[in-house]
């Protein structure tokens, strides 16, 4: 799948930040990437993923079984 460069920025500022994969895929609203948090994720490292993912349209966090997944959508011409 083709993205934007403003989306190819933004998945490896997430990837760098994170130190995992990026997953991306369209939705309604345009494109959602995701990431998994390490588990032994510290206070620098949660400001770094801050930083990276609040640029975003709409970003979040959810977790799940000792699990955090970090989200963000922008918005893009499909």
């Amino acid at each position: 799948m083709q993205i934007s460069a403003r989306a190819a920025a933004l998945r490896s500022a997430i990837e760098r930040a994170t130190g995992e994969p990026a997953a991306a895929h369209r939705t309604e609203a345009g494109l959602r990437i995701s990431a998994p948090v390490p588990a032994d994720c510290g206070p620098e490292r949660w400001a770094d993923i801050l930083g990276a993912i609040t640029v975003a349209d709409r970003w979040g966090a959810s977790g799940a079984a000792g699990l955090t997944q970090i989200w963000v959508e922008i918005q893009e011409d499909l």
